[in-house]
């Protein structure tokens, strides 16, 4: 009983030491695979012109998404909001783990990276990967826009589910009138021959 638990212990050690890529203490590897299925954008016209609004399917590869916005006037304060949804066996769209993010943009943008929460970290690695020129200054104004982004396996946790998710994105005014709005469908497929999903 000893020498087994010496055994896992030095076991265990070696690990860490080894495997210098760890994902807020999980092992950093992806026993999935992430695929974009559906990009939508809407714009307030009074606030924001949606010029592009595209995804790219492809065959063996991951999708391709093409975005281009410009906001009419410039926003200050602006609140951000960002929530995911589950899709369950019974086709019906459910909160996943509460994940609804609400913070006003200018602080999320400019805050640092360990003040963030898990999803604001999450969400602020795939902005930076999306729009790495990002002007994080406020007021937000201008033309915002990326071409040919990918979601990579790496940029999400990887203890996340198989299934079909929703991630819907807005920028709001503080009169809580939406300004931009995006919505991210995916689906997430597991490696291998385990059910990981929650359905």
């Amino acid at each position: 009983m000893r020498s087994s638990f010496i055994l896992a212990f030095h076991l265990t050690l070696n690990v860490l030491a080894s495997n210098k890529t760890w994902y807020l203490g999980f092992p950093d590897k992806r026993p999935f695979t992430v695929h974009t299925t559906r990009f939508l954008c809407a714009g307030h016209p009074n606030y924001t012109i949606v010029e592009q609004c595209k995804l790219k399917l492809h065959r063996n590869k991951p999708s391709a998404l093409t975005f281009r916005a410009t906001f009419l006037k410039p926003l200050e304060p602006v609140v951000g909001s960002m929530k995911i949804w589950y899709k369950t066996n019974v086709n019906i769209w459910r909160p996943l783990l509460g994940i609804d993010e609400w913070n006003h943009a200018c602080d999320f943008l400019t805050a640092k990276y360990e003040d963030l929460d898990l999803m604001q970290k999450i969400y602020r690695r795939s902005l930076k990967h999306m729009l790495p020129h990002l002007d994080v200054r406020c007021p937000l104004q201008g033309t915002y826009e990326f071409t040919d982004f990918t979601f990579e396996d790496h940029m999400f946790p990887p203890f996340l589910p198989a299934g079909s998710y929703r991630n819907d994105m807005a920028l709001l005014t503080v009169e809580n009138l939406t300004v931009l709005e995006l919505q991210f469908y995916g689906t997430v497929r597991a490696k291998g021959l385990i059910d990981l999903s929650m359905g």
